[in-house]
C-alpha cells in the first residue's frame, strides 16, 4: 500500500477529511492550470499554497513571492554519510520556475541539501540560514542567528523573515556544530504567519517558539513541521533528531495552527516513522483535521 492509499485509509478510519484542495492557477514550473473550484484562491488574493517535491523539500507560495525550503533534488543514492535516498523528487529543479528566496534549516545533512540542491543554491537571489551555513558554503548565504529578522520585498508586499530556535535531537542535548539548525517565520501585513520547523525534535522548543511569536506577532496561521523521527545509530545511540509523530502532534495541539504541512517523513532511509504514523498520532489527539494532505507529491496545494 503506497503513502497516499495510507493516508486516505488512516483518514476514512478516522471519520473526517484532511484538506487536499488543489489551488492557484499555475505548476511549479509556471505552466498555467485550471483550478478546481475547491481550490480557488479568491480574486485579488494573493495566492498561499504549498507544493512538497520531496523529504523536506517544498515550495511556498505567500504574499506574492515563491520560497524554496531545504532544496534536495538527487535521484536515489546513497551517501559517504551513510544515508540514503530511496526516492526521488517529484519534479528537478529545471521546472521549479522563479524562486524568490530559499529557507535552509542547515546544510550539514544530505537529507535537507544534497548535491544538487548545493548546486541550485549559487543561482538563488537569496539564502536563509545557519552562521555555520554561512561558513560553510560562502557568501552567497545569509546567516540568522536565532530571533533575528530579514525582510523580502516584492510588489506583493513585503515579508518579514525570522529565524527562530530548532533543537536538533532530544532536550537537553548539545550537538555542537553538526546538530546547528535553525527554523523559520513567515509573517506581515497580509502574511499568514507561518512556522516553519526546521529539523527540530523538541516539543519544549517548539512551544517556546510559538508562545513568543503569540505574544509578538499574533496566532499562527500555518506550521510546517519536520516529522519522520529521524534516525542514525550512530548519533545519540538512535535517539530522535526530529519530531516523532505523537511529538508534532503535540506541537500542532500546543500551537494550533489553522492548517499543519506535513514534511521529512518520506524519500529517506533515515525516517524511523512515516505519514500513517503521523495520522495516526494527530488523531489521537484531536488535531487531525489540521493535516494538509500533500499527495500527489508535486502537486500545488491550497493553503488559504
Amino acid at each position: 500500500m503506497n503513502r497516499s492509499t495510507l493516508l486516505r485509509a488512516a483518514v476514512a478510519a478516522a471519520g473526517v477529511s484532511l484538506l487536499a484542495a488543489c489551488g492557484g492557477n499555475a505548476s511549479a514550473d509556471g505552466e498555467e492550470k485550471k483550478p478546481s473550484p475547491a481550490g480557488s484562491t479568491p480574486a485579488g488574493a494573493a495566492a498561499f499554497t504549498v507544493t512538497h517535491v520531496g523529504g523536506p523539500t517544498a515550495v511556498l507560495e505567500i504574499a506574492g513571492q515563491r520560497i524554496l525550503i531545504d532544496p534536495t533534488f538527487d535521484a536515489p543514492k546513497k551517501y559517504k554519510s551513510g544515508m540514503s535516498k530511496t526516492k526521488g523528487p517529484a519534479f528537478g529543479p529545471e521546472k521549479l520556475g522563479k524562486i524568490d528566496a530559499v529557507l535552509l534549516s542547515h546544510d550539514q545533512h544530505d537529507d535537507n541539501l544534497d548535491g544538487k540542491g548545493r548546486e541550485l543554491l549559487k543561482d538563488m537571489p537569496v539564502v536563509f540560514s545557519t552562521p555555520g551555513a554561512h561558513k560553510r558554503l560562502g557568501d552567497h548565504i545569509t546567516p540568522m542567528k536565532s530571533w533575528e529578522e530579514r525582510e523580502l520585498k516584492s510588489a506583493g508586499g513585503t515579508i518579514k523573515v525570522t529565524a527562530v530556535p530548532a533543537l536538533h535531537g532530544p532536550d537537553g542535548v548539545d550537538r555542537g556544530a553538526d546538530g546547528e539548525v535553525t527554523g523559520f517565520v513567515l509573517s506581515g501585513k497580509g502574511v499568514p504567519t507561518t512556522y516553519i520547523s526546521g529539523d527540530n525534535a523538541s516539543v519544549k522548543v517548539a512551544k517556546q517558539v510559538g508562545d513568543r511569536i503569540k505574544k509578538d506577532i499574533g496566532a499562527i496561521d500555518t506550521a510546517i513541521l519536520f516529522a519522520g523521527a529521524a534516525r542514525t545509530p550512530a548519533i545519540l545511540d538512535n535517539a530522535p533528531l526530529t519530531l516523532t509523530s505523537k511529538n508534532a502532534a503535540l506541537v500542532a495541539k500546543d500551537l494550533n495552527p489553522r492548517k499543519v504541512v506535513p514534511i521529512h517523513t518520506d524519500s529517506w532511509d533515515i525516517y524511523s516513522e512515516d505519514i500513517k504514523s503521523l495520522v495516526k498520532a494527530f488523531k489521537e489527539q484531536g488535531v487531525d483535521d489540521k493535516l494538509v494532505d500533500l499527495e500527489p507529491a508535486g502537486e500545488k496545494k491550497n493553503l488559504s
